[in-house]
């Protein structure tokens, strides 16, 4: 059995909602950074975020840094963003800095802000998150 997780950090409720999509496909709840919830071992670690003007939140970033080393087998990113511009490098680079395997493939889907992508995430946009957390499951239980 993977023991899995899912948490995210999201301003205006974009990635929120991708990450209670994970997390119904792979049948638990998703934790909000802010919360105190501390993580135990994990097998695999799915990690939201928003980006905003061209970086991951400073707030994720932290609490990456901040992850026990040892305790998370891997993870897999996904993120929202107005421009639609993966930019969660400097979150792969601190990750594997502390021997956590990353999926090589992340989910980036759009997210409103402002004026920009009306109702984003959709539906479409929300089964896609909920594909991409099978295709992860199956990948890391596989190994």
């Amino acid at each position: 059995m993977t023991s899995v997780n899912v948490i995210y950090q999201s301003r205006k409720g974009n990635t929120r909602k991708v990450a209670e999509a994970i997390a119904q496909a792979c049948g638990v709840r998703a934790i909000d950074i802010n919360e105190p919830s501390p993580l135990g071992d994990t097998d695999l670690l799915f990690i939201g975020m928003g980006v905003y003007a061209g970086r991951p939140d400073a707030s994720v970033m932290d609490y990456l840094d901040n992850l026990p080393a040892g305790k998370i087998r891997g993870a897999a990113l996904f993120s929202t963003s107005a421009t639609g511009t993966d930019r969660t490098e400097l979150a792969v680079n601190l990750l594997e800095h502390k021997h956590i395997t990353v999926y090589p493939k992340h989910l980036l889907l759009k997210g409103k802000f402002l004026w920009m992508n009306k109702g984003m995430p959709d539906e479409a946009e929300l089964e896609k998150a909920r594909q991409f957390a099978g295709e992860v499951l199956a990948s890391f239980q596989a190994e």
